[in-house]
Order: C-alpha cells, then sequence, then structure tokens
C-alpha cells in the first residue's frame, strides 16, 4: 500500500470513527481531491480533515466545503423523497424493501457521507399495475425498464430504481441463489408492508453485490466503506451462516481476502501481497469500475460461455436483444413483431447520425484478445472470483 493510500484511508477512518489522521506533510492534496471525486467520498475527505483538524490550504478547504455543502442538500432531497415513497407505498398497500445505499445511508454517522447516485428498492413486479400512478401522483416520470429493474426519475430530486429482482438474471450464478428476492424478505414489525431481510442474508446480499462489480470492472472505495459499516451496525453476525451462503456463491474465498483487506484498512492489520493488490484495483477503479475493465469482464463472460468474443460482440451489437431495444423504441413492448424493422432503423440511425460510436465499438472490440481476456481472468482467480456459469 502507498502512503497516498494510506493517507487517504486515515482520512476516511477519522470520519467515520472521529479519530485523528496523521497525514504527511509531503500529501498531495489535489491528487487527493480528484481520487475522493471520482470514488464520490468527497465528504468523507472533508469530515476527515475537520475532525483531524487538519491546515489545509484556501483553495481545497473551499472544495471540499463546497462538495460537502452540495451533498448535504442532495441527501435532503433524497430522504425526503424516499420518505414520501414508503409513506405512499404502506398506505396504498405496496410491499417493498429497501436495498444498498437506501438502507446503508443511516448507518453512517452523518447520512451525506454516503452519496447516493440512487435510490434502490425492491417491489413486487405482480404490483407494478398499483405503483405507476403512485410514482406519477408523486411527480416521477418513467425513464427506462432493463431486465431487472424500472428507473423512475424526479428531476433534481431522487432519481428511483425499482428493482424487479436482486440480482439481474444474467448474472446466472449469483441470480440462481438469490431468486427474485422474496423468499428471503421478513415483514417490518412496525409495517407490515416494508420488508427487510435478516441482517446474515442483508450483509450476504451486499457482499455479492460488492463481488459482482469487482468482477464486473472494478469497485470502489465507498462500496467497501459499506460492508465494513454495515458489520459494525451489527451487534453480532451468524459467521457460519454466511460463510455457507457465500461458499454457495462460491465466493468465500473472495469474502476471506475482503476481510482481512477491511482490517487492514480500519482496524490496523498488516497488509501483504494480496491485500495491496485488491487496494490498488479498489483505488484505480473509481466508484463502478473503469469502461476497459468493463469492456474487458464482458469479453471474459463470453469466453466463459464457450463462444467466439469477438463475433459474439458483433452480433449482440448488429442485433440487440428485445429488452435493449425496447428502451430504445417503446412500441416494441406492445408491438414485438416490429422488431427486425426497429433493427433495421436503428441501422440506419447509428450509420447515418453515430459514427464516432461505431468507431468506438471497433476499438473496443480490438481489446478482447486472448492475452488481455487471460490476464483478467487470472486476477480474478488471484483473489477468489470466477464467472460461475456456462449459458
Amino acid at each position: 500500500m502507498t502512503v497516498f493510500q494510506e493517507n487517504i484511508i486515515l482520512l476516511i477512518k477519522s470520519a467515520l470513527d472521529g479519530s485523528v489522521a496523521n497525514i504527511s506533510d509531503d500529501f498531495d492534496w489535489e491528487a487527493c481531491l480528484l481520487l475522493a471525486k471520482k470514488h464520490q467520498i468527497l465528504p468523507l475527505i472533508y469530515y476527515g480533515v475537520y475532525n483531524s483538524k487538519l491546515n489545509v490550504s484556501a483553495e481545497v478547504k473551499t472544495a471540499l466545503e463546497m462538495a460537502t455543502f452540495k451533498m448535504i442538500m442532495v441527501d435532503k432531497n433524497q430522504l425526503f423523497e424516499l420518505s414520501s415513497l414508503e409513506k405512499a407505498f404502506s398506505e396504498n398497500a405496496i410491499d417493498y424493501m429497501l436495498l444498498k445505499g437506501a438502507l446503508i445511508k443511516s448507518l453512517y454517522p452523518k447520512t451525506e457521507m454516503r452519496p447516493m447516485g440512487d435510490a434502490d428498492v425492491l417491489i413486487r413486479t405482480e404490483q407494478y399495475d398499483k405503483i405507476k400512478p403512485i410514482m406519477q401522483k408523486l411527480g416521477f416520470s418513467a425513464k427506462l425498464e432493463s431486465d431487472h429493474e424500472i428507473v423512475w426519475d424526479k428531476p433534481g430530486k431522487l432519481y428511483l430504481e425499482l428493482h424487479k429482482r436482486l440480482i439481474p438474471s444474467y448474472h446466472k450464478d449469483y441470480y440462481a441463489y438469490f431468486g427474485e428476492g422474496w423468499n428471503l424478505a421478513k415483514q417490518n414489525s412496525d409495517n407490515p408492508y416494508r420488508y427487510e431481510m435478516t441482517s446474515e442474508d442483508t450483509y450476504i446480499y451486499l457482499f455479492a453485490h460488492f463481488a459482482k462489480h469487482y468482477r464486473e470492472g472494478g469497485i470502489g472505495i465507498r462500496h467497501l466503506i459499506d460492508l465494513w459499516m454495515y458489520r459494525k451496525s451489527c451487534k453480532k453476525l451468524d459467521e457460519e451462516y454466511i460463510k455457507q451462503g457465500l461458499e454457495k456463491l462460491l465466493i468465500l474465498e473472495f469474502y476471506t481476502n475482503i476481510r482481512r483487506l477491511s482490517a487492514v484498512w480500519f482496524e490496523g492489520a498488516e497488509a501483504d501481497e494480496k491485500t495491496d493488490f485488491i487496494t490498488n484495483v479498489i483505488f484505480s477503479s473509481g466508484s463502478f469500475g473503469t469502461s476497459e475493465k468493463r469492456q474487458i469482464s464482458s469479453g471474459l463472460k463470453a469466453s466463459k460461455s464457450g463462444k467466439n468474443v469477438k463475433t459474439t460482440k458483433w452480433i449482440r451489437a448488429i442485433f440487440p436483444n428485445k429488452i435493449v431495444m425496447a428502451n430504445n423504441y417503446p412500441i416494441l413492448r406492445k408491438a414485438p413483431a416490429l422488431m427486425p424493422l426497429m433493427w433495421v432503423a436503428r441501422w440506419f440511425r447509428t450509420i447515418l447520425f453515430r459514427k464516432n460510436q461505431i468507431k468506438g465499438y471497433i476499438n473496443y472490440v480490438k481489446q478482447l484478445s486472448p492475452e488481455n481476456i487471460s490476464t483478467y481472468q487470472e486476477a480474478l482467480n488471484y483473489v477468489g472470483l470466477d464467472f460461475n456459469f456456462k449459458e
């Protein structure tokens, strides 16, 4: 672990537990601001500086203050809208379960420390016809639908992802464990329409989500903090149950490595070669990985299915599946037989107006060499991860 990485972690820890961060005299604050913005942890850095009473330049202080004050406003808007949504769902007998950031925010010392690009809420798809007018009444507008979520937006207030299932069905190995998710849900004792998983199942889900993004192209600092904060909030977890679940998901080895990494970052444990490797991956990832790694990861998934990677990618680019097409051409939801005609329309639109997109895709496919894919596979195997499925 580099001295720069150690200093970033000390600032984060200071924000979370009030400890004093002893930062190096030659610490690169400009690089710190760039990394914190990339990972969406500027408020944590601000509170780390504040708690540690660090003397920083006026420029750095202003940048941190402005980012944090802005996040406070965003946070209050999001929490208000989320509270209004929960109230409306409960009044209309709509079952729901808060996921990820919407659930974890409250565990931080200050909720603005945990920025949330969107709110994730699990719903029952059979109730969606009842949900739509509620969303419209609350001022939201429908945006798009994917395999696992239906997106609604209230601009400047809340970007909301209504989940049809906990894990996308195309993540076949993890989806096989979680299913839609309602089999793990328990009614809240105070609100029969709000559902929750047990602490153990919640942690398994959070960790599987972490692993999913790590192998898909990388995961950021904020998400490792989420895992640590959640464990801290639980008085006692059934570790044997958690390990059994993670073993079924085939990510127990990865869990062992990440637990050791958390101990290095937040509990004073000594780093080793593997924890340093994962630290470098996380620091270089941004919030949800890099575009290049996501592309190679996508190629690895195709190769794991025994397919010719480049051929498969070109076929998928020329003939996108029905979900992708329906998001661009909503008429297909009512008239799926028009798919061939919409493919042709899409080809002409791309050729006439999106030539740069074609060039970008050509460059992307060029990256999918056997060497790049093999290197990525080895890096995942080293930390205990793989794509454990066949299409």
